[in-house]
This record gives structure tokens, C-alpha cells and sequence, in this order.
């Protein structure tokens, strides 16, 4: 077997950049499609088999020098991306089978069925995990929006953002399996909402919004009757439109009468539900939804809360789109946790907005663009507005993989 010595690196996949040269798959788990035994990568689909091939590979080095292609090194920021990189499919599988769950609960909500708790408690640990080990890829995923889905992504979004806020607030590991418990069921009593009413495409009118919000009334009876269901989870979904100043709803509670978690959710579920598409209106760009927290802070949200919730998710999280000082657009795939306002941005439209090829702009290291003017990031835009499906890039793999700088 040649090694390193004998111009051969043995290296993860997900250390393969385009332009390597694969000279052996090692311990394939399935035959090659490739027609050759040397595989020169020309694209991230030649990645991506390869990912779903094996996990290790050789590459020919004195080939990669001498056509001058990226050697990965130990010495640089490779192992960090290889780390994100290896757990991110794991923590991904995580969320959707957490989100396939939730689907299913709701359902059987809905049909009047029981529902498993002990399976719900399994999944929140498991999401806790994940969320411990690699909180940056669950909050990208939580950016992910499918109007489709609303109800069940929301309550996934809202799990998933209470325990990262749970995990800034350092609460402990039992306490975020509980906080965690309460986000993924606080809207469980949607599900007994007439569907022409919880899928009304217009404004409702006075009698209409009166049944939607008997949904609290309704999740509360739901989580009663659940054998072993956390109770403070009851609390949360009964409590989670109410104000710290008494104007909420279903029962005009003030500060001193709501739970912890059920202040602490609130702030998130407001955030997820302002930033997500519904059937009756747009979701809003992430800064306006932190603007519009930070405007309620002390009348309708615990103002520490939202002070740590944007401490928590930052100005630019991963998966948001936006619009540069030069007119390119790209999309967030690094937060700079030195300088909040200078993330790692995938370039994917040129000034023109027109479709480029993709290259990886680090503010914090390329200061101005080809025209010598100051970078900087002009506003948070939505993806629908530009046709483009964020999803489509996660699945490709771009947010776990290292691109080369722009320089």
C-alpha cells in the first residue's frame, strides 16, 4: 500500500475539494460508477458519490502539485471544516427524524389517537445532543423553511431554537430536555383547529380568530390527558401567546403567573413564525424579526431573553440570504464569532443578480470588492424573492464543505 511517501495522502471525503486526484477508494461499501481507477473531481456531484462511497480515499499529491490543485492541511481551518463536515449528515438525520415525528404526533392529535410520549422524550434528547455537539448546523437547519410543512417545522424550529437559547442561558442538560419537550409540543392544540380555518389563506375574521386561539385551550387538554407528558409542558401550550404585561391571550396572564419555559418559548416562536411563509402572509427577513422582539421587550417578552436569543443565533445565521454592498448576493455559511457583523458568505449572483459561479467571500479578510469599494452587507432579502431553494445548497453539501477564499 503506498502511503504519503510515495505521493499518495490519505484523506477523509470530506476533505475532497474539486481538482483532487483520487488514485484509491478505501473500503468502498459498494462498486464504483467511475470508469477509471484514477478520478480526477470536476465537480461537487463527483464529491458527493464519492461521500456515498467510502469515508476515506487516496490522492495523488505530486499530481495535485503539479497541476497546482488545494492540498488539504492540518494546519489550516481544514479540521474544523472536516469536523462540521462529518457530523452535519448526522445531526441533519437527526432533525428530520425529530421533524418526521412530530408529523406523525400531529396526526394522531388530529385523529384523536394517542400518541407515543416516550418516543417524543427519545427524540428531544436525541435533538439535544446534536444540539450540544453541533449547535451551528442546527440552527441552519432551522432556516430552512417549507410553507408546506408549517406546523411541523415550526414546532421542529421551535424545539430545536428554545434549546439553543436553553444552552446560552446554561441551563442544565435535564432541563434542556424538558424546555426541549415543551417547544416541539406547544401547538399541538392546532391540530383540533377546523383545517379551513388553520389553513385560511386571508385574514380571519373576529369569530374565526376566536376558534384559532382556543388552540392553547386545546393543547393543554391535549398534554392533560397524555400519561407521563412533562407538565410544564401543559403550561407552555396553554400560556404561549400570553405578555409579561397582560395582554395576551386565552386568560390575560402577567409576568409573575408564566413559567420560565413558557417565557422562554415565546420569544422563539414568535421569531420562527414572523420568519416563516404561511398560507396568509410572508415571513419577514431575520433582522426585521429581531427588531420586532426587541420592540417587545418588557411589554411582551422577558427583554434577557431576547438579549440572549440574538446573542444566541447572531445578526447573520447560517442559511440566510443577502444582498451585499455590491450588489452580489449570497448566502451565510460561517458566523464570524469575533465580528458578528463579517460572516463567510457564498457567493451565488453577480451585481447584476444573475447566477455566478460560486465562490466563498470571508468579510473578515476580503475588505472591498473588485471595485475597491468597502464590503458590507447591505440587508437580510428573502430566498423566494430570488427563486432560490436553500435547501437545494444543504443537501448539496455547500454548508459542510470549505471553499476556496476570494481573494
Amino acid at each position: 500500500m503506498k502511503d504519503k511517501d510515495d505521493g499518495w495522502l490519505r484523506i477523509h471525503v470530506y476533505e475532497l475539494r474539486v481538482g483532487m486526484c483520487v488514485c484509491r477508494l478505501e473500503d468502498p461499501r459498494q462498486d464504483s460508477p467511475f470508469l477509471f481507477d484514477r478520478i480526477v473531481i470536476e465537480n461537487q456531484a463527483d464529491i458527493k458519490t464519492l461521500q456515498d462511497l467510502c469515508d476515506y480515499v487516496y490522492i495523488d499529491v505530486k499530481w495535485q502539485k503539479a497541476s497546482a490543485g488545494a492540498i488539504p492541511t492540518r494546519g489550516t481551518d481544514s479540521i474544523k471544516h472536516l469536523s462540521f463536515a462529518r457530523s452535519f449528515n448526522q445531526t441533519a438525520n437527526t432533525f428530520h427524524r425529530t421533524g418526521n415525528l412530530i408529523k406523525t404526533v400531529l396526526d394522531d392529535i388530529r385523529f384523536g389517537n394517542q400518541f407515543s410520549v416516550s418516543a417524543v422524550k427519545q427524540a428531544v434528547a436525541e435533538t439535544v445532543d446534536k444540539v450540544m455537539e453541533n449547535p451551528d448546523a442546527m440552527l441552519l437547519l432551522t432556516q430552512l423553511k417549507d410553507q408546506d410543512q408549517y406546523t411541523a417545522q415550526h414546532s421542529m424550529n421551535v424545539c430545536v431554537l428554545s434549546i439553543l437559547l436553553g444552552r446560552e442561558l446554561k441551563l442544565s442538560r435535564d432541563e434542556l430536555n424538558k424546555l426541549g419537550f415543551c417547544g416541539l409540543m406547544h401547538d399541538v392544540g392546532k391540530m383540533k383547529v377546523p383545517l379551513e380555518i388553520l389553513n385560511k389563506p386571508g385574514r380571519l375574521e373576529d369569530d374565526e380568530m376566536a376558534v384559532m386561539r382556543q388552540h392553547t385551550l386545546h393543547g393543554r387538554n391535549v398534554l392533560m390527558s397524555a400519561r407521563n407528558a412533562y407538565p410544564g409542558a401543559v403550561d407552555v401550550a396553554y400560556a404561549h401567546h400570553e405578555h409579561l404585561a397582560g395582554t395576551g391571550y386565552p386568560r390575560g396572564l402577567g409576568k409573575s403567573a408564566l413559567s420560565l419555559f413558557t417565557r422562554l418559548v415565546a420569544v422563539v416562536d414568535t421569531y420562527d413564525a414572523i420568519t416563516s411563509d404561511r398560507v396568509y402572509q410572508k415571513g419577514k427577513p431575520h433582522l426585521e424579526a429581531l427588531g420586532i422582539l426587541v420592540k417587545g421587550m418588557n411589554q411582551h417578552y422577558e427583554a434577557n431573553f431576547v438579549t440572549q436569543f440574538i446573542n444566541c443565533i447572531g445578526f447573520y445565521p447560517q442559511g440566510n440570504l443577502v444582498e451585499l454592498s455590491s450588489g452580489e448576493v449570497g448566502i451565510i455559511v460561517e458566523q464570524n464569532k469575533a465580528d458578528r457583523l463579517k460572516p463567510k458568505i457564498l457567493l451565488i449572483r453577480d451585481h447584476n443578480h444573475q447566477p455566478m459561479a460560486e465562490r466563498i467571500l470571508d468579510l473578515a479578510v476580503t475588505g472591498t470588492d473588485m471595485n475597491g469599494n468597502r464590503y458590507g452587507i447591505k440587508q437580510v432579502i428573502r430566498p423566494q424573492d430570488y427563486a432560490i431553494d436553500l435547501s437545494q445548497y444543504c443537501r448539496d453539501g455547500k454548508f459542510s464543505q470549505a471553499y476556496p477564499v476570494v481573494s
